[in-house]
C-alpha cells in the first residue's frame, strides 16, 4: 500500500473530524509528492471543515499536478467535484477547460453552477461558448451564475 492510501484509510478510520484536520495539516508538514493527492482525495471528507482545510492548503501550493484535479473530478460526492472546479477556477487552470465543460453537464446543480463559475474566472473563448450553453440551463442558480460568468469574461451585458 502506498503512503497516500495508507493515510486516506487511517483518514476514514478517524471519525473526529478535528483530529482528520491536524493528521492532513500534519502531513503538509512533510512536503511531499503524496500530499497533494492525499489533499485531492481529502475534498471527498464528509466534513465540510476537513474539505475547506484540503480547499486552502491546495491553493497554497505552488503548483498543482493537473492529473490528480481531472481525477477528483471525474469522481463522487458531488461535493468533491464542486471543491475541485472552485480550485481550478481560483488558479486559472486553463488546462481543464475541457474537463469543466464536462462537469458543466453534471446531474448536480452545485456541480453545474461551479463549472460556470469556474469557466468565467478561467474566460477565454472555449469558456465563453461554455457559458452560452450554460445560459439555458434549466436552473435558475445555473443559468444566473453562467450569465455572471459571462459578464466576467467578456464584454457582453444582460440587462
Amino acid at each position: 500500500m502506498d503512503v497516500c492510501a495508507a493515510f486516506l484509510l487511517k483518514l476514514a478510520r478517524t471519525p473526529d473530524k478535528a483530529k482528520r484536520i491536524r493528521l492532513l495539516a500534519a502531513c503538509v508538514k512533510v512536503r511531499r509528492t503524496w500530499v497533494e493527492e492525499l489533499l485531492w482525495e481529502a475534498l471527498a471528507d464528509p466534513s465540510e471543515s476537513v474539505r475547506t482545510f484540503a480547499v486552502k492548503e491546495i491553493l497554497r501550493l505552488p503548483a498543482v499536478r493537473i492529473e490528480l484535479a481531472v481525477k477528483r473530478l471525474r469522481l463522487p460526492p458531488w461535493f468533491a467535484r464542486s471543491s475541485v472546479l472552485g480550485i481550478i477556477g481560483v488558479r486559472r487552470i486553463a488546462e481543464a477547460i475541457p474537463e469543466v465543460v464536462r462537469a458543466a453537464g453534471d446531474a448536480n446543480v452545485d456541480v453545474r453552477r461551479s463549472a460556470a463559475e469556474a469557466l468565467g474566472e478561467i474566460g477565454g473563448e472555449a469558456a465563453v461558448r461554455a457559458l452560452v450553453r450554460l445560459k439555458k440551463d434549466p436552473n435558475l442558480h445555473v443559468r444566473a451564475a453562467a450569465e455572471a460568468a459571462i459578464e466576467k469574461t467578456s464584454s457582453v451585458r444582460f440587462s
